[in-house]
């Protein structure tokens, strides 16, 4: 037997082996990745319906689950106490809901959520002038209730008759939470309303493939035309059943932000399906 031979059979084996398993781990890395080939020819497809898109399209194109959130609830008296100055107790408060004096009134639409107004602040102070400054002052208004103000995060500022209003929305494991909010409006005065919705977060479960975002767009061909799109993200949303109730967890969602005629809006779509929902 020519063994000389045969060792270079085995070594030329080898190394086809060798590129037949690279060829296959870079399959297998790259599988959830989209080429920027299809990315630009979505958009050329788009720019050609009168759609004009200013930021970055996404290349996720792997799987995500849907989010559970835990029951807990915040402490509502920590809240009366913080903003008001009231004494009133847990129990009162779940019986009441609301609390009004001449100024100010709090709402508790559910237990996951409140409502403030205040039409008599005592004053906007210099650490008011920045989102920062804004969540910092929020931050002190929910002290010692546990929810993570810090999870929130500027997602737009509107300006309206010398009114400015921030909205901050949770973000976990970098996507957006758009059902866990914070609103502030500022006036001259200072601080004349805020409203928060909470839900604890516990996990994302079940896992199902998602529909690309480009492939979202072209689909929608009869709403998604003559506009421009300023932001492309993907977050958890709630859903609204056809008899009116909600789904208990929140499902996965595209958003979609757009200019129309000079009006910032959003439109949101199912990431497993493309539908779009409210």
């Amino acid at each position: 037997m020519d063994w000389a031979r045969a060792k270079n059979i085995f070594i030329v084996l080898f190394f086809l082996l060798n590129i037949f398993l690279s060829i296959i781990l870079i399959y297998t890395l790259d599988s959830d990745s989209i080429s920027k080939d299809t990315i630009d020819d979505a958009r050329q497809a788009l720019a050609e319906r009168g759609v004009a898109i200013t930021c970055e399209i996404p290349h996720f194109n792997g799987s995500i689950g849907t989010l559970t959130y835990d029951d807990t609830s915040f402490n509502r008296e920590i809240i009366v106490r913080n903003l008001t100055g009231s004494k009133q107790n847990g129990e009162s408060i779940l019986s009441t809901l609301d609390i009004k004096d001449e100024s100010k009134e709090l709402i508790f639409p559910d237990e996951y959520s409140f409502a403030f107004r205040d039409s008599n602040p005592e004053g906007l102070s210099a650490g008011l002038k920045t989102a920062e400054g804004v969540l910092s002052f929020v931050s002190n208004v929910l002290r010692g209730t546990g929810i993570p103000v810090t999870d929130y995060h500027l997602d737009i500022i509107e300006e309206k008759e010398g009114q400015k209003t921030y909205i901050f929305k949770q973000k976990y494991k970098n996507f957006w939470i758009h059902e866990n909010y914070i609103v502030v409006e500022l006036g001259d005065k200072g601080v004349t309303y805020i409203e928060l919705r909470y839900r604890k977060i516990d996990s994302i479960i079940n896992g199902k493939k998602v529909m690309p975002v480009y492939q979202v767009l072209i689909r929608h061909y009869d709403s998604i035309k003559n506009i421009t799109i300023t932001k492309i993200d993907l977050g958890f949303k709630e859903h609204k059943m056809d008899d009116g109730s909600r789904e208990l967890d929140d499902i996965p969602v595209w958003r979609i932000e757009y200019k129309d005629k000079g009006e910032r809006q959003n439109k949101f779509f199912k990431v497993y399906d493309g539908t779009e929902i409210e």
